[in-house]
Formats: C-alpha cells, sequence, structure tokens
C-alpha cells in the first residue's frame, strides 16, 4: 500500500467539482458508485483526493450505508484506499498496474480484432468509420468528455463485430486503470493522432490486411508506453509503482 496522501480537505470544502441527480426509483448505492467511479476515472477527483463519508452524504443527500457500499466497491476495484482511523483516499496511479492492465487490454483486443477481420465488411467499416468521425466532431469542440466516450465505443465495436461482446465487461474493468493515466497525462496534441492510428487499423482491415491491421492496433495501444516514458516530474505525486 502506498503512502498516505498529503491531501486533506478544508473545513468548508463539501463539494466534489461534479453534481449528480440520484434517482430514488433506482438502487441509491450504485448511483453514488458510479458517480464517484466516473469521477476518479475522469480525473474530477485527482488521486489523492479524501473521500469523507460524511462529505459524500451532505454532497448527494443520502444516508451513509449506501455511501458506505460504495466506498467498499471503489476500494475492491483499487480506486480507493481506504486507511483504518484516518480516511479514505483516491488512490494513486499504481504504474504496475498500468502496465498490467495494458497487458491484458492489449491481448484481448487483438484477440477481437482478428475474429472481427474474418466477419469484416464494408457495413461494419462505415459504422467504425462513423464512431472515428464523432470523436473528430467532438476533438473539434474541444469535447473531451465525447473524445473518450466515442474512443471507448470504437474498441467496443470490434467485441460487437467478432460476436464478443461477453468479453468487453473484462477489458472494461482493466480500461478503468488506463483511463485515468491517459486523461491526467495525455495531451491535446496526442487527439488527432488517435483518429489517424484508429482509421489506419480500419484502412488496412478494408484491404484485407488482417496482420497489418493487428500491427496498427498494437501500435496504437502501445503508445501509453510513450507515454510513461515522457512522464512529467510535477506528476510525481499522482503515482507510485
Amino acid at each position: 500500500m502506498s503512502a498516505l496522501p498529503n491531501k486533506q480537505p478544508g473545513p468548508d470544502d463539501d463539494g466534489l467539482g461534479f453534481a449528480v441527480d440520484i434517482n430514488r426509483k433506482h438502487p441509491v448505492g450504485d448511483q453514488i458508485y458510479e458517480a464517484l467511479k466516473q469521477a476518479i476515472i475522469t480525473v474530477r477527483l485527482m488521486p489523492g483526493t479524501s473521500i469523507s463519508e460524511n462529505r459524500i452524504c451532505r454532497h448527494f443527500g443520502v444516508s451513509r450505508t449506501p455511501v458506505r457500499s460504495a466506498v467498499v466497491r471503489l476500494s475492491e476495484d483499487g480506486l480507493i484506499d481506504v486507511y483504518p482511523q484516518q480516511g479514505s483516499f483516491v488512490s494513486p496511479i499504481r504504474l504496475a498496474e498500468v502496465r498490467d492492465s495494458h497487458f491484458i487490454r492489449k491481448h484481448l483486443e487483438l484477440a477481437l480484432l482478428r475474429e472481427a477481420a474474418a466477419r469484416w465488411t464494408s457495413a461494419k467499416s462505415a459504422e467504425a468509420r462513423a464512431i472515428v468521425e464523432t470523436q473528430r466532431q467532438a476533438m473539434l469542440a474541444d469535447d473531451k468528455d465525447r473524445f473518450f466516450e466515442q474512443d471507448e465505443r470504437f474498441h467496443y465495436a470490434f467485441a460487437g463485430f467478432a460476436e464478443r461482446e461477453g468479453v468487453w465487461p473484462t477489458i472494461l474493468q482493466v480500461r478503468a486503470r488506463l483511463a485515468r493515466f491517459v486523461r491526467l497525462f495525455g495531451t491535446p496534441s496526442r487527439l488527432p493522432l488517435v483518429l489517424e492510428e484508429h482509421l489506419a487499423v480500419l484502412d488496412a482491415l478494408d484491404d484485407g490486411r488482417t496482420n497489418e491491421a493487428a500491427d496498427r492496433l498494437e501500435r496504437h495501444l502501445d503508445m501509453i508506453f510513450t507515454m510513461l516514458a515522457q512522464l512529467p516530474d510535477e506528476y510525481g505525486p499522482y503515482v507510485t509503482e
């Protein structure tokens, strides 16, 4: 376990930096879990941020029980560290987990691509290219949330193309660990390159060059190691091995 973060909330700091409307007709604990998880993944809640159950209760206007349940689940996900008698904090980005998660994601997505290639059609290509175009529009609008949503949709599409949608929840679980790293350390100059890399995969598939498509996808996914190598020193407090 990493050292206890230094960041502490101020005495009047009840806001979490995001708002969610709780639907009382659905399980409250699930909604709080999803809201906090998305806030952590999108780094609205930065590594080291204090996660006070009382503060969350006030923020959402709920009792402690669903909040405690959400915190336990996020701890099991590795997104929150719980320190007895001291508090809970958004976990640092653990580079060993980033590497392991990337390994799992890459090998599963490459397998999906190869199976999708055997079923490739012009309709599938058009569907994937429409997603890339939506990404482009999000980039031009400086809508990073939508850009990353569409990025996930692009990769998910191959699970559907391969008729292996059941594999996606496993990929999604490890992507959550990778997404924080990409969101925090990615640069705007990387976004247009992502589009080019997506299109290069599709071009190879359209031409029936499956091995090249797999190579293109692997290089695309491996760009995370370039980001690791270029990690600025000032981000040191947010990461640990």
